[in-house]
Order: C-alpha cells, then sequence, then structure tokens
C-alpha cells in the first residue's frame, strides 16, 4: 500500500480534529454547569426561620413603644408622665424653640418648677 492510499487526507484529518474538540469542549461545560446546578444549597429548615423570627421580635419589642402615645407612670390624670411619639415630640420641640429666647425661658420655667422642695408648713 501507498501513502496517497489512507482514507483520509490532511484536511478530512483537521475537520475531525476541530469536531472532536468542539464536541469535547460543549461536553466539558455541560458537565460544569451539572456540577453547578446540582449542587444546591439545602433550604434553612423551619425550626431555625423561627427562632430568627422570635429573636428579631425580642430586638424590636423595646423601640415599639417609641411610637406610641401612653403612661409612662403612675395614674392618669392625676399627675402622670405621659409618653408621646418621637416624631410628635420633635415637632413639639421644634416649635417651642422656634424662638430660642422663648424657648430658653420655658425651659428654665420647667427646670425651676421640678426642682422645687414642697414645703409642708
Amino acid at each position: 500500500m501507498s501513502e496517497n492510499s489512507s482514507m483520509c487526507t490532511e484536511k478530512c484529518r483537521t475537520v475531525t480534529a476541530y469536531l472532536i474538540g468542539g464536541v469535547g469542549s460543549f461536553l466539558i461545560i455541560g458537565v460544569l454547569a451539572w456540577l453547578v446546578v446540582g449542587n444546591n444549597p439545602s433550604p434553612v429548615d423551619a425550626q431555625r426561620a423561627a427562632e430568627r423570627a422570635k429573636f428579631r421580635t425580642e430586638v424590636e419589642a423595646p423601640y415599639l413603644e417609641l411610637r406610641t402615645y401612653g403612661t409612662v407612670q403612675g395614674v392618669p390624670n392625676a399627675g402622670a408622665v405621659y409618653r408621646l411619639p418621637v416624631d410628635r415630640a420633635l415637632s413639639i420641640a421644634a416649635q417651642e424653640w422656634a424662638n430660642p429666647v422663648e424657648g430658653r425661658e420655658k425651659l428654665l420655667k420647667r427646670l425651676e418648677a421640678a426642682n422645687t422642695k414642697p414645703s409642708f408648713e
């Protein structure tokens, strides 16, 4: 047999090599995609989700009072101390201190009234 009697020419070998390389590349990408998609992390279980929800409500509970009106101490209508929402308290302070001189006078009067000692004579 002579050299020219081979079944595949040089061009045929080149095309076959490219074809095998292309199919091999697609197979490698397919395997990598299967590995990525096939390895999903397990979902968070319901018990852990419930623990997180409980912890969040415990942490936020003290701050819920800052958004509501209420009595802090004492009996209502008898010298009680009341709680205002933070937004309302800020708007009241801004109104009182619109004129700084009057705001300072009101503040000093309240301070003096709070620090007076009752006389039992």
